[in-house]
């Protein structure tokens, strides 16, 4: 077989002329720059986004479990603005992200408590139905 230049080994596709070079380790991908106007709109946006999405989750739970609704979403949104805080890095933007959910979460969790004696979720009376006539079942 052919030396290291030989040209047997040159059609390799990994094979590059010159000296080894060993591979270079992945790099961290670095945050970009902080852009407060537009960081800020994204974070209200996904806030609002969140809070509707959780909202769509805990009346149906506050339903099945009998529990008033402004708890179960006070539950959900908290946990889930704990794990954006937790997750958002140690950046300015992630950071205003959690901190703007919390603030939505707090809102919302108000006005649902403010609120909580018009939301009714019990069962609706509906009326029987009527035996079948005897001239229907022929």
């Amino acid at each position: 077989m052919g030396g290291k230049r030989s040209p047997i080994r040159s059609t390799a596709p990994r094979w590059r002329p010159g000296r080894y070079k060993p591979r270079s380790r992945a790099r961290i991908r670095k945050e970009g720059p902080f852009r407060p106007v537009e960081d800020t709109l994204i974070a209200i946006g996904a806030s609002l986004v969140a809070a509707l999405i959780v909202l769509c989750l805990a009346v149906p739970i506050a339903a099945t479990y009998r529990i008033p609704v402004f708890l179960s979403f006070g539950v959900i949104m908290t946990l889930l603005t704990a794990m954006t805080y937790r997750l958002g890095g140690k950046g300015q933007a992630g950071r205003i992200m959690a901190g703007i959910m919390a603030g939505v979460c707090a809102l919302v969790f108000g006005i649902l408590f403010l609120a909580r004696d018009q939301l009714q979720f019990g069962p609706h009376d509906h009326a029987k139905p009527a035996p079948i006539s005897a001239a229907a079942q022929r």
